[in-house]
């Protein structure tokens, strides 16, 4: 991303408490059942922090990592004043350039409406033996080229070398997407695979 996309973020975040609403995505709803309440956490693109702060509250050590320092403020005055802030790490990056620098073991790795196959790519990598990854994508329409979004069947790729527990791709709440749910197999798969 460019400054004018950091700008054009921060624009957009500075204008209300929480301008993409309080809650999590419905994805994220349907699945909270299966997803970790310990261990590390890494939220790609986190924008003002709805899904990190949950999964800080549920337990886990999270790392909230997005380009605009706007929505990490939010975040961050959000955990002073709910006392999730020893939970919480955020970390300011421009996505297009790769991730920061995590540490692998995480036990979760969640990007909602964020596109990016490399981002993917270093995800599946940093996730321990066991771990999760949740993916939402938007897909492109029929006949668009946009850069920001999946092709169809694209998302499927992302879960190269995980076991795939979940997907589905198409009209889901009135928006072409695909989500994933994925798992790096358990350390004891590990000593029978190639």
């Amino acid at each position: 991303m460019s400054e004018a996309d950091r700008e054009r973020w921060d624009t957009r975040y500075a204008r209300g408490d929480l301008v993409m609403g309080p809650g999590l995505k419905p994805f994220v709803t349907e699945l909270a059942r299966v997803l970790p309440c310990a261990g590390h956490a890494l939220d790609i693109a986190c924008g003002e922090g709805q899904l990190a702060e949950w999964l800080a509250r549920r337990g886990l050590a999270v790392t909230a990592v997005d380009i605009s320092p706007v929505a990490l403020d939010k975040l961050c005055a959000r955990a002073a004043a709910g006392d999730f802030a020893s939970r919480l790490h955020v970390i300011e990056a421009d996505l297009d350039e790769g991730l920061p620098p995590i540490p692998p073991g995480l036990d979760l790795v969640t990007c909602i409406d964020f596109y990016s196959p490399a981002i993917m790519r270093q995800a599946r990598r940093l996730l321990a033996p066991g771990g999760l990854l949740l993916v939402e994508v938007v897909l492109q329409s029929a006949g668009g080229d946009s850069p920001h979004r999946a092709t169809p069947g694209e998302a499927l790729g992302f879960a190269r070398g995980l076991h795939l527990h979940f997907y589905r791709e198409g009209v889901v709440g009135g928006r072409m997407l695909a989500q994933l749910l994925a798992q790096r197999p358990p350390a004891a798969c590990l000593a029978f695979s190639d």
